[in-house]
């Protein structure tokens, strides 16, 4: 019996041209390498490059065709691209449409379990909703007149959603830092090569920007954990 929760998000629009556009850029940069490889005689290294750029094509593809969120009595079951995983929802927080300020769709939904993790919600945004927030919303009330799940706001559970929202923010500017690291190590591997001297171009754009991302992790994560202690009301 359909009791009003009973819900299916999938990629029901036109697939945006921001989507198709990545995977025809993937597909034209993947081919092109690949015959740059073959002319040039190169294996290993020169296959790396278009094997990355078809893996993100082939996620952009089953993201936008495979990709589900199922809602029911039960719980909610989100299919992504790769794996399927189901909540009850006595393992759910809430549900919240959050703006992500950058990338596409710029509201998406997450789902926050109660160990203060998130998980996103696929096509239960924008480009697939004209409300989002309005169809969030409407859910949250169907189970809460239900009885599957309760409006009351968990300290404990906040300060775990806040930890996990600062190690994002951590992991993210690290990543940013590694690529300017990456930026400056190709200025100087081109100088190298302009100057006819030797490089190590294996060591400077893997070794060293593997070793950068878990140190500038470590060194961000220890900031923002002190500046959120700074600001916490029990701060003296």
């Amino acid at each position: 019996m359909n009791d009003g929760i009973e819900r299916e998000y999938r990629g029901r629009r036109v697939v945006p041209a921001a989507y198709v556009s990545l995977v025809a850029v993937a597909v034209i940069v993947a081919i092109g390498v690949l015959n740059a490889t073959t002319l040039s005689g190169q294996k290993a290294s020169g296959v790396m490059v278009p094997a990355l750029w078809l893996s993100v094509g082939v996620r952009v593809v089953l993201e936008q065709w495979r990709a589900r969120t199922f809602v029911t009595a039960d719980g909610i079951t989100v299919r992504g691209p790769l794996r399927t995983r189901t909540w009850a929802w006595t393992e759910i927080y809430g549900i919240r449409v959050e703006n992500r300020g950058w990338g596409s769709p710029h509201w998406p939904a997450y789902l926050y379990r109660t160990d203060g993790r998130r998980v996103r919600l696929p096509h239960l945004d924008e480009l697939q909703l004209g409300d989002p927030i309005a169809e969030v919303a409407g859910l949250g009330a169907t189970a809460v007149g239900l009885g599957l799940t309760s409006l009351e706001t968990r300290p404990e559970v906040e300060e775990r959603i806040g930890r996990e929202a600062r190690r994002r923010t951590a992991w993210q500017r690290a990543l940013g830092a590694s690529l300017v690291v990456v930026v400056a190590l190709f200025v100087r591997d081109f100088w190298m090569i302009f100057t006819d001297r030797p490089t190590l171009s294996i060591l400077l754009f893997v070794g060293i920007p593997l070793l950068c991302v878990p140190v500038f992790f470590l060194l961000l994560d220890r900031l923002g954990e002190a500046l959120a202690a700074r600001r916490s009301p029990g701060h003296a």
